[in-house]
């Protein structure tokens, strides 16, 4: 047994080292007009009510927050969903984002 302890706490330490940020957009409709909405998602830890924090996520909503707050057509929703006019610049800043943030 002791092997196996050994091996599920280096699977618990390799699962905190690994952060996997995901995007996500999804069309929404509001009155005749859509509007784009784009979500961060840490899949390391799908379970965000435990209160989990991870630096690398946290630089990555900064990042996404400093270089946002400059575009007309965007706005915060929320921690980490923002709101865009057009599919187009939301593709353009999905394009910035995986450019910069490999993973």
């Amino acid at each position: 047994m002791n092997a196996l302890d050994d091996l599920q706490s280096i699977m618990f330490e390799w699962k905190k080292q690994t952060s996997v940020i995901k995007t996500t957009l999804i069309r929404r409709a509001k009155g005749p007009n859509y509007w784009y909405r784009l979500q961060f998602i840490n899949e390391s830890d799908p379970d965000v009510s435990r209160g989990w924090y991870d630096q690398q996520f946290e630089d990555c909503i900064k990042w996404a927050e400093k270089t946002l707050e400059t575009w007309p057509d965007c706005h915060r929703g929320s921690f980490d969903i923002w709101d865009f006019k057009q599919r187009r610049d939301a593709e353009k800043f999905l394009t910035v984002f995986h450019l910069s943030w490999q993973q």
